[in-house]
């Protein structure tokens, strides 16, 4: 599973990528390949960050905690910067390819995004929820055996 970080990195070089294709007046299929990359890893840096929210780990929120403000924060700044990066990347396009271009771009982007959330987003949810039922199965494993051994042992000693 990718982190925030990295996807954020992979989008950061990616709009880097873009950005020189651009400006070296490469074709559109080319930048096109290039912003699609980008747009995938904005997406999963979009996801997993809203994820985190929604998953909340006891454990880890005692022992790696970081303050409410701090990640706040952090969540902020990811966001403001695929933001602005999204907002130079239209301008570009749009001097680079006019309106057709910027068009293109966003039915792209809409094809990614639902690619993605059909695909590697359903894939994910799955394992997570097969590896919550596990260990849920294990526990009640272990408590029924608890249980009986509890039974056992009362029954044992009133014979």
């Amino acid at each position: 599973m990718i982190e925030v970080a990295a996807a954020i990195a992979g989008a950061t070089k990616a709009y880097a990528g873009v950005k020189a294709f651009i400006e070296a007046g490469k074709s559109i299929e080319e930048t096109f390949t290039v912003v699609a990359r980008w747009q995938g890893h904005c997406s999963d840096a979009l996801f997993h960050s809203q994820r985190q929210k929604k998953r909340t780990n006891p454990l880890k929120k005692l022992v790696f905690s970081q303050s409410v403000e701090a990640e706040a924060a952090s969540l902020f700044a990811h966001r403001k910067r695929l933001e602005t990066q999204r907002k130079e990347l239209i301008s570009m396009l749009n001097m680079a390819y006019g309106k057709e271009g910027v068009e293109e771009y966003r039915r792209c982007m809409k094809e990614v995004t639902e690619q993605r959330r059909q695909e590697v987003y359903a894939q994910q949810e799955a394992k997570d929820a097969f590896i919550k039922s596990f260990w849920i199965g294990v526990l009640v494993l272990i408590g029924g055996g608890l249980i009986a051994f509890i039974v056992s042992a009362v029954a044992s000693r009133s014979v």
